[in-house]
């Protein structure tokens, strides 16, 4: 019976995330809330990719800085790799440190994007690692940091520029496995 109830729960959920309704995708996310899962959540990214309607993009991105469940970082990672939703990165990326979710798997790729994206990208890429608590391979962390100053020395923008090198400085300063 439980089981009935939640799959209920979860296909109204998915009629409502694809509706074109303003009024009912912000009812899905609100039910998302409490019956969410891994698919509903890849479906509310979605959501997020294909509208237009201001509403709705602030309550997902709000959705998603209240998330939790650690099940939902490789969906973000995913979608932080998916250029289709290149407007968005900034707030994926930031949804790692306003969740506390763990990204430190995933530390070259908040570097990719912080040197090819826009400044509020590099912004809360550093932001994320400045919050990292694990140590990495030594060499992993060269790698980041060469390529970061690099990235630098490439920039023509002040404010980038200043961050990457930041960036830099942080990774050079992150624990070692082993140390």
């Amino acid at each position: 019976m439980e089981n009935e109830k939640e799959n209920k729960e979860l296909k109204k959920i998915k009629t409502a995330l694809q509706s074109i309704s303003k009024d009912q995708v912000l009812e899905g996310i609100k039910l998302s809330r409490a019956n969410a899962n891994q698919e509903t959540f890849k479906l509310m990214l979605e959501t997020l990719r294909k509208t237009d309607e201001p509403e709705v993009e602030a309550a997902i991105i709000q959705f998603l800085y209240d998330l939790k469940d650690i099940s939902s970082v490789e969906p973000l990672i995913d979608a932080i790799k998916d250029e289709s939703m290149s407007y968005y990165h900034s707030f994926l990326i930031a949804t790692f440190w306003q969740s506390a979710l763990d990204g430190s798997d995933h530390l070259e790729l908040f570097v990719q994007k912080a040197i090819e994206g826009e400044y509020m990208s590099t912004l809360e890429a550093l932001t994320v690692i400045e919050n990292f608590d694990s140590s990495f391979p030594a060499d992993l962390l060269m790698e980041c940091e060469a390529d970061l100053v690099e990235a630098a020395e490439r920039e023509e923008e002040e404010q980038k520029k200043n961050l990457l090198i930041s960036m830099a400085e942080v990774i050079r300063n992150l624990p070692q496995e082993g140390e």
